[in-house]
């Protein structure tokens, strides 16, 4: 009998080491079959955010693209008109100074006004002839894009000074708010 217990005793004690290698190996296998939830869903974040990016991205690029292609052919077409173009009056004799400009569709004018006197400077006003210049104001000029100064219900142009190639004037609205905004000197006559 005590040979039948010592035998049991070794039987169980190993059976109880196979019971626990059996139930270790089984937990790590279930543990590897399982993924983080919580890393798994940072990274479908994380790859929706990098989708999200490069369709904005790619978005932004096609938008600088079309008005890269705007400016380049309305400029074209402004160039391609020599002298046979539109341009702003400034009626100094009267003693008034404000800046008017009459759109004619048969000729051309597309006169930026900006926030130095400098082309590369912020574009602030838009006057153009062309649609695609003015409708939606694609070039995000703050103070709009107009096809004309009669267009212009909410602002007034008034001429300061000229300074070197540019001319300088405030655009007033109705809340009389004064920006100081330039336009290129070729753009505007004196009467």
């Amino acid at each position: 009998m005590y040979i039948y217990v010592l035998v049991s005793t070794l039987d169980d004690h190993m059976n109880m080491r196979n019971g626990i290698y059996i139930l270790t190996f089984a937990t790590l296998v279930s543990a590897c079959g399982q993924t983080n939830s919580k890393s798994d869903n940072h990274q479908i974040s994380l790859q929706n955010n990098t989708t999200a990016d490069t369709t904005k991205t790619t978005q932004a690029r096609q938008e600088i693209n079309k008005l890269d292609s705007i400016d380049k052919v309305n400029n074209e077409s402004v160039v391609a008109s020599g002298d046979d173009i539109t341009k702003a009056f400034v009626f100094i004799k009267d003693g008034d100074s404000i800046i008017m400009l009459t759109s004619n569709i048969r000729r051309d004018h597309r006169i930026f006004g900006y926030a130095e006197p400098g082309i590369k400077s912020e574009r602030l006003l838009l006057l153009s002839v062309f649609t695609n210049d003015v409708q939606n104001n694609p070039f995000g000029c703050k103070l709009g894009a107009y096809y004309d100064t009669g267009g212009m219900s909410e602002l007034t142009l008034k001429y300061i000074s000229t300074t070197g190639n540019f001319v300088k004037a405030t655009a007033t609205d109705k809340t009389n708010k004064s920006t100081t905004i330039y336009f290129e000197k070729k753009w505007i006559e004196f009467e």
